[in-house]
Formats: C-alpha cells, structure tokens, sequence
C-alpha cells in the first residue's frame, strides 16, 4: 500500500450509477455510506503517516524519545477514527440487509462474497480494543507501573513501523501499519464485490496492477519512445504514445490517475525541456 500520505485514491466515485436494486434512495443512502467508510479508510491512512512524522527527529532520521503533543493528539484522532469505520460499517451492513429484503434481486456471488468480507473487517476489528477509546474519552490520568518502571505518556516504534502508546492505566494504543493496509485493501475489495457483481466496469484491483505496471516500466516506455522519435518511426511512435495516453485519460476517469512523475515522463518525450 501507498504511504506517501500526500497520495491516496478515492475509489468510491467508480460506484457512482451502479444500481444495486430499483429503490434509488436505498442506492443513494448506499453510495453515501460507502463514500463515508471511505474517508474515515483514508483518516487511519492519513493519521498514521502523520504519526510516524510526529515521531520523527528532523535531519536526523532517528525517533523522538519523547512523543511530541502533536503525537499525541494524532493517535487520539487515530484511535477515533477506527471507532467510526465501526460505526459507519454498522450501518452499512443494515444497509445490506434492507437490500435483501427488497423485490430486487441480490446475485448469490455477492452475499458470499459479503458475508466473507464481513468475516474479514470483523476479525480486523476484534484487534482494537474499546477500552482505549473509552479511557481517551473518560481520561483516569493513571500512569502504568510495573515494580520501579512508571510509565505516563510515552510513545515507542519499532523497525516495522508499529507504534505503541501509553493511554492510562495499563491501557495502550497500538497503531501497525498492517492495520492502515487491511482496512484499505477491504475497502478496495469491498467496492470491488459491488463493481463485480453489479456492472460491467473492470475491477478497481485489476486497474491498480494495470496502473502499477506502466508505473514499475515508465523509465522503458519513455526510452522506447525516444528511441522511436529518434528513428523516426512514426507510426510505432505515435501508436505507443496513443496507448500511454488513453491509459492516463482512463485511470484519471476511474479515479485513479497515473502520478504526476509518470506522466511528466510520458509527455516530456512531446515537449522535452531545454
């Protein structure tokens, strides 16, 4: 998953127009629920790379000893943001529910292939502890001792990227990156199950290796491209640039355009600097 926290693809603009059943206020309630669950997925995204800077001594590339108050604050916000993928969730699986209970037709693919995706966030959400929110919410202002140790405060990041954070009590928060790339590869599968199974568009997992792929080559196809101009092989050349240009123009409609240095390299080749 993507960690710059500066580049994050809403997917959510891909459901627009897919009808999952004939009552289109349940559709609309839907997409909005979706769109929800999606910018609370890119709050954790957001909150945990901002952690990690917080933690971070400038220039040296080394971690603070002591947590800065901006730390802090972001692993609050952190910690509250899962609290409301939990509850926008709810309300998406009662969302499901009324579906199944409509005239429409619900594909058996997709109650699966739900039912499945439930088990997955489900099991995800059982690694968060509802007493680290509440002990954020109703402060005991207890430090943790074991024997001669107290602990108040502090915050520790191991060579993973994991962060552990004293809250109160014996209560710590624990922030993983792994956690940050489930909840967004289940927000991806999960837009993927309603594409799938209520549309004809490819899948949202299908175009991110499509786009990854002309991502991971940019620096062959850009040579290649030259080498044709220099040859002047026009055909092959304008055939090649064509390809790599209706590929920017479709992930950019999906939602999910080609990064700026990937497309400065393609078009470059047109108009190459002095």
């Amino acid at each position: 998953m993507n960690d710059d926290y500066s580049n994050f693809d809403f997917f959510s603009s891909r459901l627009h127009y897919i009808e999952v059943t004939s009552d289109n206020l349940l559709n609309i309630e839907l997409l909005y629920s979706l769109s929800v669950f999606e910018n609370h997925v890119y709050g954790v995204f957001l909150q945990y790379n901002r952690i990690k800077e917080d933690l971070i001594v400038p220039d040296q590339g080394s971690f603070r000893s002591a947590p800065s108050p901006q730390a802090g604050l972001d692993i609050y916000y952190y910690t509250l943001t899962w609290d409301k993928l939990k509850k926008i969730y709810v309300e998406i699986k009662v969302l499901i529910n009324r579906f199944q209970q409509t005239p429409s037709s619900i594909p058996a693919p997709f109650t699966k292939g739900f039912r499945l995706w439930k088990n997955r966030i489900d099991h995800l959400f059982s690694e968060f502890d509802n007493e680290i929110r509440n002990e954020y919410e109703h402060p005991s202002l207890e430090p943790y001792s074991v024997g001669n140790l107290i602990i108040q405060g502090s915050v520790l990041i191991d060579g993973m990227g994991n962060i552990k954070a004293h809250v109160g009590k014996d209560f710590f928060a624990t922030i993983k990156k792994e956690h940050s790339e489930r909840i967004q590869q289940l927000r991806t599968d999960l837009f993927d199950l309603f594409i799938k199974n209520f549309s004809e568009k490819p899948l949202t997992q299908e175009l991110i290796r499509a786009r990854k792929h002309i991502e991971d080559n940019i620096d062959s196809l850009s040579k290649e491209l030259n080498e044709l101009k220099e040859k002047k092989n026009s055909e092959d050349f304008y055939d090649l640039l064509n390809r790599l240009i209706k590929c920017d123009l479709y992930f950019s409609k999906e939602s999910m355009p080609l990064p700026e240095k990937v497309k400065r390299k393609i078009y470059s080749v047109l108009y190459p600097s002095d």
